[in-house]
């Protein structure tokens, strides 16, 4: 644990990555780097920018409440299977957790669901804004050079149609099957709500895999840690 805090410490994100030259964080993650970390010039950081590319980078000095740096190398992550996420869209506590904990998990993209049984998305705009930030910081922590895409909210017809092209989907259904060996393509899974699917919404999954995560009732943000580490973990 030590050693993950020590690299968490030293890792911060420049969305404006270059493959090598000087390079400029933001004020938040300057402020980090001079003030938490009290980082002194020629010192090496970890440098991500949250789409995929990571690098190796050394502080030169402060402009102001800018840190400036020097990248050394650069590089983009390994292509690798995607693992998508729809889920009712949940204010709060809970949906804070869902996202943090399914992008430490793998998730790629999240999808939030508008439903008949969910929360209202009223303050959808103000809640994407939020996750976008949530989920950058989980990227940082688990180490990811890649943060996930946080999609507008849509009523379940909606993101079916508009999820289509993904090679696998499936959704979460005690009665389905377990999951067995993670597909070797990207997949996309849908979670419904704790009050379970309405019929019709049952009928609009027709040609999805059902999978099952749990016999037990879970909340939906468990079903959806489960859904994201059964599809991302080879």
């Amino acid at each position: 644990m030590a050693s993950t805090l020590r690299n968490l410490r030293r890792r911060y994100f420049c969305p404006n990555l270059p493959v090598c030259g000087p390079a400029r964080l933001s004020p938040g993650e300057s402020r980090h780097l001079s003030q938490i970390l009290r980082a002194s010039p020629g010192d090496t950081v970890e440098l991500v920018d949250g789409r995929g590319r990571r690098g190796s980078a050394r502080f030169r000095a402060m402009e102001g409440d800018i840190a400036l740096l020097e990248v050394i190398s650069s590089q983009s992550s390994p292509a690798r299977r995607r693992v998508g996420l729809a889920a009712p869209l949940l204010g709060g506590d809970r949906g804070e957790l869902l996202i943090r904990a399914a992008t430490e998990a793998g998730m790629d993209v999240f999808f939030p669901i508008l439903g008949r049984r969910g929360t209202a998305g009223a303050e959808a705009g103000a809640l994407r804004d939020r996750w976008e930030r949530i989920a950058w910081e989980a990227s940082r922590w688990s180490g990811r050079a890649e943060a996930p895409e946080i999609l507008t909210p849509r009523p379940l017809a909606q993101a079916l149609v508009e999820t289509r092209a993904w090679p696998a989907r499936f959704y979460a259904d005690p009665a389905g099957p377990r999951p067995g060996r993670p597909p070797a393509r990207d997949s996309f899974i849908f979670v419904g709500p704790e009050g379970g699917w309405t019929p019709p919404e049952i009928a609009s999954l027709a040609g999805l895999l059902p999978l099952r995560l749990s016999p037990y009732t879970l909340h939906v943000e468990t079903v959806a840690l489960l859904a994201v580490a059964a599809l991302a973990n080879a």
